[in-house]
Parts: C-alpha cells; sequence; structure tokens
C-alpha cells in the first residue's frame, strides 16, 4: 500500500512539473493601480503656466505646435510595464528620452536614463483624457512649472 502511494504522488509530481510552469519563473508584471492604470498611453502637452501666471497655450512665449520646420511641443508615453518615452519636437528635430515612471497618490516620479536626477510632478486628473502637473524641482530655486496634458489617440 506504501508502495502505491509513494509512485501515485511520483506520478502527480512528476505532471504537475511538466504541466505547470514553475512558480519562480512566472514573469511579474508591476501591478498598476487604477490612477496609475490611467497614465498608461500617449500624452501631449497643450498648456503652462508659471506660478501666479495664467495658463498659456505655449512655454515662454513660444505657441505648441506639433509638426512641422516650426515644431516646438513635448509627448510623454507611458507603458504598462513602468517604463516612458519622452518625445520633444523643436523646429523639426526629435529627441526621445527613456526611462522609468512610478505613480503612488498623486505623485508621478520619472527617472530618465540620461538624467541622474528624479523628475517629480504631482498630477491630477481632470477627465480621463486630461491631467494637470505640477512639476517639483527638488535641490534648486526653481519653483517648477504648472502644465495641462491630453491624451492623444
Amino acid at each position: 500500500m506504501a508502495v502505491k502511494r509513494a509512485i501515485a504522488v511520483i506520478c502527480a509530481a512528476f505532471l504537475m512539473s511538466v504541466l505547470l510552469p514553475p512558480v519562480y519563473s512566472q514573469n511579474k508584471k508591476p501591478s498598476l493601480d487604477k490612477d496609475g492604470a490611467k497614465l498608461v498611453g500617449r500624452w501631449e502637452i497643450v498648456q503652462t503656466k508659471a506660478p501666479g501666471k495664467p495658463y498659456q497655450d505655449g512655454y515662454k512665449g513660444r505657441p505648441f505646435v506639433t509638426r512641422g520646420p516650426n515644431s516646438f511641443i513635448l509627448i510623454l508615453e507611458y507603458n504598462s510595464d513602468g517604463t516612458f518615452r519622452r518625445i520633444s519636437r523643436v523646429n523639426g528635430t526629435e529627441t526621445v528620452q527613456k526611462g522609468n515612471w512610478s505613480y503612488s497618490g498623486h505623485e508621478l516620479r520619472h527617472k530618465r536614463k540620461s538624467s541622474p536626477l528624479e523628475e517629480i510632478m504631482y498630477v491630477r486628473f481632470t477627465d480621463p483624457d486630461r491631467f494637470t502637473s505640477i512639476e517639483v524641482h527638488e535641490e534648486t530655486p526653481d519653483p517648477g512649472l504648472f502644465a495641462r496634458f491630453r491624451r492623444i489617440k
């Protein structure tokens, strides 16, 4: 009887090891909370403002233009795996920077591969396709920048 049980246990263990993937080899993706999942996608900046000033459709007097020789825009692409791309177009020339992002509460953190500093923004969603951010520059006297983004579909 003990021999039959031992054979049954060995057979069951063998079948489980073949049919079920090992737990230690499963890739676990970072889990996104409800608000973090809202960020996944492509976003473009549409307005900025300095503290104490009204919102404008540009930055420092230069209007946002998406394409062409006078282009001037910032696009952020957030992926569900915690990576992002920051695309800027200035005068038709596109620059792409990559990094990792995390979102907790209302705090959005960017760690670009090309920068030793981490960017911190505080985000407020006005609807599923728009958010407002306040960029905070730690370790500098810069008061930051207010920006409004819209989802690119």
